[in-house]
């Protein structure tokens, strides 16, 4: 009898060992489905911001730059259209026209001509399909970039207009325009 309780508990170990060593192994990534519903979950990443700014920068004036990262495709085809003074003219209703657009204002900074500057990584969320710099700058002209929201950016403030370049191109000059 001894032994016919020591062999069913022998059976129910190993089949207990067995259903646990199933659950726990499996494919380390996380589904796309999941990703997508559990907050924090693994496909947000952060945009590292390095910048710039011209001793003359703007004719020695302040120069307003936002960040704007957008997930829906359509608005961003829209944005990419806008010259910067209209963006800061019209980003209030921008926002109110696209409620669910979070990030439209990821970044908003003011920074002065020769300013040494220090940008915290900005979060990027899984759905961010694109982004764009806007430099407010007094003379006419877009300054604006569109830049990939998961490779980090170096936003060059010259003279006349902005620059914003991958920080894996950093080696080749930015080209400017000239007054």
């Amino acid at each position: 009898m001894w032994k016919g309780n020591s062999f069913r508990r022998s059976l129910l170990l190993l089949i207990g060992g067995f259903v646990l060593l199933l659950t726990t192994t499996g494919c380390p990534k996380t589904p796309k489905a999941v990703r997508s519903v559990i907050p924090g979950a693994s496909g947000d990443s952060k945009l590292d911001v390095k910048v710039h700014i011209s001793n003359s920068a703007n004719d020695n004036n302040p120069i307003a730059v936002d960040l704007v990262l957008v997930s829906d495709k359509k608005l961003l085809k829209e944005l990419k259209q806008m010259s910067a003074r209209e963006w800061f003219e019209k980003r209030h209703q921008v926002q109110l026209d696209y409620p669910k657009e979070t990030d439209l204002d990821a970044g908003r900074w003011e920074w002065v001509p020769g300013q040494q500057v220090k940008v915290e990584l900005v979060p990027v969320k899984l759905e961010i399909v694109g982004g764009l710099v806007f430099a407010n700058y007094f003379n006419a002209g877009p300054h604006r970039a569109s830049i990939d929201p998961r490779k980090g950016i170096l936003i060059t403030l010259g003279d006349d207009d902005l620059c914003v370049q991958s920080l894996k191109e950093v080696a080749q000059p930015c080209i400017q325009s000239k007054k």
